[in-house]
């Protein structure tokens, strides 16, 4: 949420009560911001007055990512539902700030260093502001090393090594029962879950292709994702545990869905057009659970993003 700077609190009545020096926050450095600045913010939060409440919110917001282990530890010290749920409305849009910021600077890349890991995290946490992206990308370079001596060899053997690895021995499999759930979209919960869907899946497996050197690539066909190889026609579902297909396969899935077939749906996808379509995904998801607040945060990263495919980065 924007915050305007300069807002005083409104006038009330406050015996007894210390309130936090709004000034320093804002002219200190960020390092510099005080507990008791935020306990205080925080005591606050929980007042009647709407009004109030909105403007302790954006203060707080405003304080930035240095207030939140403060705010953390009031969220695990609270015991008012309504106001641990500001608390952590605080914490959302904290993270969705932070997101959004990261974001941007991502887009500032050119498309060849667009990284598709990054995005898929700051994606990732705009849907759960409480995850850390160091642990999964640990696990993801855990995961390399095990793969790294079956990689070397004929590239079809290392594809059948790394769906062995992933699909039997990790168990990784398209979630089909619960196929709307948002959590299928999010990385960090689908290397939790060892679950999701076509194209969550897909980044899986295109990430460990790219710690490996596999020359392997995002195939975006009309309502299924598939990962493709660079050097030949071969296509992996990893929806479908890793089942290999040819473009006679992608052919006749597509028909059988009712879209006719045109090789232009088997070309490599870019990175951003990967993140586009997983940023359209959860969009369609919130609309249709109508949990427009949590849609609206995708929709402001896809708009970022379409503008950028506008008005491309020039190195």
């Amino acid at each position: 949420m924007p915050v305007r700077r300069g807002e005083s609190l409104p006038p009330g009545n406050r015996v007894g009560f210390v309130g936090p020096n709004f000034g320093a926050m804002k002219n200190a450095p960020s390092s510099s911001i005080e507990r008791t600045d935020v306990e205080a913010l925080v005591h606050l939060l929980s007042d009647q007055d709407p009004r109030i409440a909105r403007q302790i919110h954006r203060h707080l917001v405003d304080a930035g990512s240095e207030a939140l282990p403060f705010l953390r530890t009031a969220l695990a010290n609270c015991d008012e539902p309504s106001l641990a749920t500001r608390i952590r409305t605080v914490i959302g849009d904290i993270a969705q700030a932070d997101v959004e910021r990261h974001w941007d600077m991502l887009l500032k890349t050119s498309e060849r260093e667009l990284d598709l890991e990054v995005g898929a995290f700051l994606i990732a946490r705009a849907g759960d502001p409480e995850m850390e992206t160091t642990p999964y990308r640990q696990r993801l370079d855990e995961m390399a090393a095990e793969l790294r001596p079956l990689s070397s060899g004929p590239l079809r053997q290392v594809v059948r090594h790394m769906n062995e690895y992933l699909f039997q021995t990790l168990r990784f499999r398209g979630n089909a029962q619960r196929y709307y759930d948002p959590n299928n979209s999010f990385l960090h919960r689908v290397l939790d879950d060892r679950v999701g869907i076509p194209i969550s899946l897909s980044v899986v497996y295109l990430l460990l292709g790219q710690r490996l050197g596999v020359p392997v690539t995002g195939i975006g066909l009309p309502g299924h994702f598939l990962v493709g190889l660079r050097t030949e026609p071969v296509f992996i579902d990893c929806f479908h545990e890793g089942t290999l297909l040819t473009e006679k396969d992608c052919a006749r899935l597509l028909q059988s869905h009712g879209v006719e077939f045109d090789r232009r749906y088997l070309e490599s996808c870019s990175h951003a057009q990967i993140l586009a379509r997983m940023l359209r995904n959860l969009i369609a998801v919130y609309e249709t659970r109508q949990e427009t607040t949590d849609g609206q945060r995708f929709r402001r990263l896809l708009t970022a993003l379409e503008s950028r495919e506008h008005h491309p980065h020039v190195h």
